[in-house]
Formats: structure tokens, C-alpha cells, sequence
């Protein structure tokens, strides 16, 4: 049993240290919108880009994103939209981490006044 259990970790290994598991980056960010625009924000692709369009007001990596203070009315094609553009438009951001990106672009858009 214990040889199977050490087999099976020692065949999934590379899956876990795999780099595919990196977190996503600008170019990931650009290709996951413009596929959602297309499918209505349905499968993987769709929830990736709807979770970076839409970023939290937290801290969680070395170098804080800008801030974004999003109305609640904008609609999420209008803020994915705004992100393909922002993409293609600076090129360096696909090198970016997605959630930098998304935020520096979305910043330019919805940026948050001293009050919020």
C-alpha cells in the first residue's frame, strides 16, 4: 500500500510543480477575455476573466495593484472590453501578473478618491 501511495505521488509530482500552475499574466488575462466576450463568461476562461476584471480592494502580493473603485453598474463585458484594449494597447502589461495588469488598466477608468 505504501509503495502505491509513494508511486502516485512520485508520478503526480510534476503535475503539482508544473509551471502551467503559475499564476495567470496579462497575456493569459487578454486571451481568457476575449474567449469570454465570445462565450458569455460560461467555462473556465469566463470566471478567470471575471475574477480579474473585477478586483478586490486587498493586498495579497509583494507590490500592491492600484487601487479600483468599481460603480456597481458597470457591467462585466464593459470592464473585460476595457481590459482587452488596456492589453493590446500597452503591450509590456501581458508580462505583468493578471491581477497587476487588470488593476493598472481599471485604475485608469475607476480610480478611488482619498474618501473611498
Amino acid at each position: 500500500m505504501i509503495n502505491k501511495l509513494l508511486l502516485l505521488f512520485i508520478v503526480s509530482m510534476p503535475f503539482y510543480s508544473s509551471p502551467s500552475l503559475a499564476a495567470p499574466d496579462g497575456a493569459d488575462l487578454l486571451a481568457a477575455c476575449e474567449h469570454s466576450l465570445q462565450h458569455d463568461f460560461q467555462d473556465v476562461k469566463g470566471k478567470l476573466c471575471q475574477w480579474y476584471v473585477m478586483p478586490c480592494d486587498c493586498h495579497h502580493g509583494r507590490k500592491p495593484p492600484p487601487r479600483v473603485c468599481l460603480p456597481s453598474s458597470v457591467a462585466i463585458e464593459i470592464l473585460a472590453q476595457q481590459v482587452i484594449t488596456g492589453l493590446e494597447a500597452k503591450p509590456a502589461l501581458q508580462s505583468e501578473d493578471a491581477d497587476m495588469a487588470a488593476a493598472i488598466i481599471l485604475a485608469e477608468h475607476y480610480p478611488c478618491s482619498d474618501n473611498d
